[in-house]
């Protein structure tokens, strides 16, 4: 009997030390969510200055390169939360958890990969989909018609001119089915293939000579993981100034 009522104590021991570890996890995961939320608050406030009339946005390019110059442009979807920089990744990902302070995060940036953003027929713009709803979290409601045609046309802000995008794809599917399916396309077949694989079918976007992909993980039949797939939205990009 005594070495069983040891043996309790020590398995509740060993249990409550567990539970501490993963309050403490999740707090530090909550400090550094809220964190990241204040800073990109704080950068919106001190390098962009929206026209109240027009709400357009005019940034301060020099600020905001001061601060790292791998900024190399700006994402806004109004009536969203998706108002941030955009990185520029030739550093092994070094974005996917670091924020534009150059500090870890487990929010990471907003970034591309890209060699020459916006110039190359397809640009890709990835970000993490957060479970607070920052980032790239709210990407997978295109999938629903509603909320695509409300959120239809979005603001790409660089230091040489922007543009406005204009949606017309989104659908979800395993990341490498989607780099199989379109390593081999030119531009004109890649088109034609996001329109098909389209969840929403949109026929009101005429498509210019370049266009925008934005990407995040998809939390399709899964609560608490993402899966392998990942939500793609394709718009076409058009140079407005």
């Amino acid at each position: 009997m005594k070495c069983k009522s040891i043996f309790i104590k020590l398995l509740m021991c060993v249990f409550s030390i567990i539970f501490v570890l993963m309050l403490y996890i999740l707090f530090n995961d909550f400090l550094q969510y809220r964190k990241n939320e204040e800073i990109t608050k704080e950068l919106i406030s001190d390098v962009i200055d929206k026209n109240e009339e027009t709400q357009e946005s005019k940034i301060d390019w020099k600020k905001l390169q001061e601060i790292n110059n791998d900024v190399i442009g700006w994402i806004e979807i109004k009536g969203t939360k998706i108002n941030y920089p955009i990185l520029q990744d030739n550093s092994n990902l070094y974005y996917l958890r670091h924020n534009y302070n150059k500090e870890y995060s487990l929010s990471g940036s907003i970034f591309t990969t890209n060699k020459n953003p916006f110039e190359d027929e397809e640009t890709t713009i990835y970000g993490h989909n957060m479970k607070n709803k920052s980032m790239f979290s709210l990407l997978g409601k295109y999938i629903n018609e509603d909320f695509l045609y409300a959120h239809q046309h979005f603001k790409i802000y660089t230091p040489y001119g922007n543009y406005e995008a204009a949606v017309f794809s989104a659908y979800s599917i395993a990341f490498e089915t989607e780099n199989s399916n379109i390593k081999q396309l030119d531009i004109n077949e890649r088109i034609k293939y996001y329109q098909k694989a389209s969840k929403c079918k949109v026929s009101n976007v005429e498509i210019s000579d370049k266009i925008i992909k934005l990407s995040t993980c998809s939390y399709i039949n899964a609560k608490y993981t993402p899966t392998e797939q990942r939500y793609y939205i394709v718009a076409s990009l058009t140079h407005i100034e």
